[in-house]
């Protein structure tokens, strides 16, 4: 089996890389495709764009009606969904506190919600707050900011396989900054970096039609006074949590793979029954090198 094409490319706030391969004259559309799939998503999900459906929500005020894009609203409802199951370890409306921390910039379209003061706890509304209605509108209950950071770029990742194999290629792999997910025959080995030495790998299988995300706090952590703080937020207390371990999630899809990993760093009495809910195997990984639990999905 020749080697596949591949294609890098600066999106999502990372880098992000396409391997496929196939018919040689469907390689290099298919690739473009998968491209422009993640290029739409990070136009409708992402918080810097001040035309992006997250923007325009969190510029609502409470009761104001907000018309979403399809693929917008199938991600609020995949994440308001696994808020109430993680009993709202999962919970997008943590902006304010990822941005009294520092990890998001003050939105340009704030609407009114006060600015959050740096290490203050920050209280607002929670994932219970966003109302889905008919027709792929949303609006708020009480007034928040969401950050669909947790979960929209697993999203972008299935978009993306998905464009590839609508072109009838027979395997890839696309890697957006550690969420990836494979399919086709060929193996794609998988490793993943111990904690306490970033620069060591640690193999820990191969994925074939499966999904993985890791969340870890090696490379973006982030001082909030005397304390290093990961882009993690508990939602009980409203602040960014100290968070040393690195976490991956193993599923069908990545979307469910990246948003789980917050919840399995927040929420581990929950663990077992999502695990199974979304047949799922999780990976951690510290110093004494990586355990797994849940489904065996890795090969």
């Amino acid at each position: 089996m020749p080697p596949p094409v591949a294609r890098m490319r600066p999106l999502l706030g990372t880098l992000v890389e396409i391997r496929a391969g196939g018919p040689e004259s469907r390689v290099n559309d298919g690739i473009a495709a998968a491209f422009a799939a993640i290029e739409r998503v990070q136009r409708l999900m992402s918080f810097h764009e001040a035309g992006s459906d997250v923007s325009r929500i969190n510029a609502a005020p409470v009761g104001c009606e907000v018309a979403v894009d399809r693929e917008t609203y199938c991600v609020l409802q995949h994440a308001l969904d696994l808020g109430h199951r993680s009993n709202g370890a999962f919970d997008i409306t943590i902006a304010p506190s990822l941005v009294a921390a520092g990890f998001l910039p003050y939105p340009r379209l704030s609407g009114p919600f006060q600015r959050p003061a740096s290490g203050d706890h920050v209280d607002s509304a929670r994932f219970s707050d966003l109302e889905l209605l008919p027709a792929r509108t949303v609006r708020w209950r009480r007034k928040g900011w969401i950050d669909l950071g947790g979960i929209a770029k697993g999203y972008a990742v299935d978009v993306a396989v998905a464009a590839l194999q609508s072109q009838g290629l027979d395997h890839g792999l696309v890697n957006a900054g550690g969420d990836l997910r494979g399919f086709g025959e060929r193996p794609w080995p998988i490793r993943i970096r111990a904690p306490e030495q970033p620069s060591m790998l640690l193999d820990v299988g191969s994925l074939h039609d499966e999904a993985i995300a890791t969340s870890a706090g090696y490379f973006c952590n982030a001082r909030v006074g005397s304390t290093m703080v990961a882009p993690i937020v508990d939602p009980t207390h409203g602040r960014c949590v100290v968070w040393n371990a690195s976490i991956s999630v193993v599923a069908g899809q990545c979307m469910t793979a990246d948003a789980l990993t917050k919840v399995v760093r927040l929420a581990p009495a929950a663990l077992p029954a999502l695990l199974d809910r979304y047949d799922a195997q999780v990976v951690i990984a510290d110093a004494d090198g990586a355990r797994f639990c849940g489904r065996d999905r890795l090969q």
